[in-house]
């Protein structure tokens, strides 16, 4: 499914999993994968999606520069509370999907993409969704460029070495833009120091209950490479 701006890379009726693209992420330079958290599913794809178009507005030079890809990732069954989020088992089901994602991405640009070349690629993952990024990139490799663990109470590690990434690990407060998963279940939080993680400063509040908005300026020159 395509209007020339959104593609539908995936979807699983069965279980509710879907993946969506804002422009062709094989054709772009700058590459975003959003990993939500709690509560994500077919029915808040609609909100999902929009954030991620609003998240596209503020890194694109313009409407139509396809440059830039935000990939819209639900391809896991998401807890639906926080006492759901207490178990990791969501997160371990969907972490091998999202590793080999990222492992195929930059094959297929390669191949088939305008620049013949990889994206610079930044996961930015939400709440419980960092539990699934973390998993992915402790347990089978994660391929990006940089890791954001928006609001995230625990990846799963200890620290940021852990997950055994090339690029970078940035955090932001979990007790403050997370999405209700519980503290001190999976692992270190990764806005402690102790974790290791580079620590992004807030914005003013948003009122329109989207986490990312208030950390577009600090995630720009991270997505861009200019961090």
């Amino acid at each position: 499914m395509t209007d020339n701006r959104i593609l539908l890379l995936g979807f699983d009726a069965v279980e509710g999993r879907m993946v969506i693209a804002r422009n062709n992420p094989d054709d772009a330079r700058h590459v975003v994968v959003l990993v939500p958290g709690v509560s994500a599913d077919v029915h808040s794809m609609g909100t999902l999606t929009r954030r991620a178009e609003d998240l596209f507005r503020k890194l694109a030079a313009h409407h139509e520069d396809d440059t830039i890809s935000v990939i819209t990732w639900m391809d896991y069954v998401a807890p639906r509370s926080a006492r759901e989020a207490r178990d990791a088992k969501y997160a371990a089901a969907g972490a091998p999907r999202l590793a080999t994602m990222l492992a195929q991405m930059p094959v297929t640009a390669e191949v088939y993409g305008r620049y013949r070349a990889a994206a610079r690629t930044t996961v930015i993952a939400h709440g419980y969704g960092g539990l699934v990024a973390g998993l992915a990139a402790k347990e089978h490799g994660l391929r990006t460029d940089a890791l954001v663990l928006l609001g995230c109470p625990g990846s799963g590690v200890r620290s940021a070495n852990e997950l055994g990434l090339d690029g970078r690990v940035y955090a932001t407060p979990s007790d403050r833009d997370g999405d209700g998963t519980p503290l001190d279940v999976h692992g270190v939080r990764p806005d402690d120091p102790a974790f290791g993680a580079k620590v992004l400063r807030p914005g003013p509040l948003s009122n329109q209950g989207d986490p990312l908005v208030r950390y577009v300026p600090e995630l720009r020159p991270i997505v861009l490479g200019r961090n």
